[in-house]
């Protein structure tokens, strides 16, 4: 990591998170500062209610007092993959020279990948080598190897430009003079999954709020993501409809929920409600509520496999992020059930720091860190 800080955004589909952040000791992760604000999130990648972004990321920035604290004033905002897309693109080039590649080889076709998506509708986020090939012999490490072409794969994400022209208006008045644009997928990619297992590829699943992810990466970058709007607000609101709940209460009654373990007819979860009482909530009919919408959410993402061409073997690495299912007792087993294939929480590398709902932030931290100028 280098030592400067960095600060970074998170838009997720229910709160914005902020965090500041620079290296630590042994590789660790240091947070200077943090904090989340609820606001109307997205939908389908579209905001809500976009007039009220403006208002909720004053306030939240407004909440580590930026100004006062005179953070460094990059800010690196994170798109969430509702609001980006992913290509695979390929170039070539004629090595020059002595015959041996060189970085200007690699930026030449860096170059052309740019030029061969490049349009004024949409804002390129990264460009990330998948494979490498001379004299088309795939190859992981191309410098200074001999040969008379020289080709790669490229993952490029984008997003829609005008999305960047409107967030960037709004922070121009937070006082930020440079920002920069991240995945919030590949970044957490990257952090969450070993670069070994990432050699052959993996599978990473981040269930939120409202949206949930699934995206396959291999090497440094991503060969598919696909993304849809349901997640673990959703478990909460088919608890408020079945009894009758207020929100916050389904949230509570959430987290009491164990579908791990099968529950008899005469048990019941003792939920104290905010206006004081004690409902009485047969454990039968809560679990079945929170395993028809995990269900759906595992039907859907087999569909996105489906739809991506993904077919995964026995030992592709599969992992869950996001709080949407990771915090429900027995949620992750139920997926890995769903879907017939083992899961294992994702989580960031960082002591202190290893819990699911979190990876995104810490992922992005750590992102902006090794990438920052």
């Amino acid at each position: 990591m280098r030592g400067k800080e960095v600060v970074v955004l998170e838009i997720g589909s229910s709160q914005l998170k902020v965090i500041v952040a620079k290296p630590g000791i042994n590789d660790s992760l240091f947070v200077k500062d943090y904090a989340s604000r609820i606001y109307e999130g997205y939908y389908q990648g579209e905001f809500v209610d976009e007039s009220k972004l403006a208002p909720s990321l004053y306030d939240l920035f407004n909440s580590i007092d930026f100004k006062r604290n005179k953070y460094y004033k990059k800010l690196y905002v994170a798109l969430p993959a509702e609001m980006s897309n992913v290509q695979i693109v390929t170039s070539q080039v004629n090595i020059e020279g002595l015959g041996k590649v060189s970085k200007t080889d690699v930026d030449n076709l860096t170059g052309q990948a740019f030029e061969k998506i490049k349009a004024p509708e949409i804002e390129i986020v990264s460009i990330s080598p998948l494979n490498y090939f001379i004299d088309d012999v795939k190859t992981a490490n191309p410098f200074g190897k001999k040969g008379r072409t020289f080709s790669a794969e490229f993952s490029v994400i984008t997003c829609p430009a005008s999305l960047v022209k409107n967030i960037n208006s709004i922070l121009a008045d937070l006082g930020f003079i440079n920002v920069e644009y991240i995945s919030e997928v590949l970044a957490e990619a990257l952090t969450v999954v070993p670069e070994e297992e990432r050699e052959e590829g993996a599978l990473i699943i981040d269930v939120g709020h409202l949206t949930t992810s699934v995206a396959f990466v291999k090497g440094e970058g991503l060969t598919n993501l696909t993304s849809f709007s349901i997640g673990g607000g959703h478990i909460t609101s088919d608890l408020c409809e079945a009894f009758d709940l207020s929100f916050e209460d389904a949230e509570n009654l959430k987290k009491q929920v164990v579908i791990s373990v099968e529950a008899d007819s005469l048990d019941y979860y003792d939920l104290a409600t905010s206006d004081g009482k004690i409902e009485r909530i047969p454990q039968q009919d809560a679990n079945k509520v929170v395993s028809y919408r995990l269900e759906t959410i595992a039907s859907a993402i087999n569909q996105c496999l489906m739809l991506q061409g993904i077919s995964l073997n026995n030992y592709v690495p599969i992992y869950l992020t996001g709080a949407g299912a990771s915090k429900i007792k027995g949620g992750k087993d139920f997926l890995a059930k769903c879907i017939s294939k083992n899961i294992a929480f994702g989580k960031a590398p960082f002591p202190g720091k290893n819990q699911p709902e979190m990876a995104v932030i810490y992922s992005l931290a750590d992102y902006a860190l090794k990438n920052c100028d």
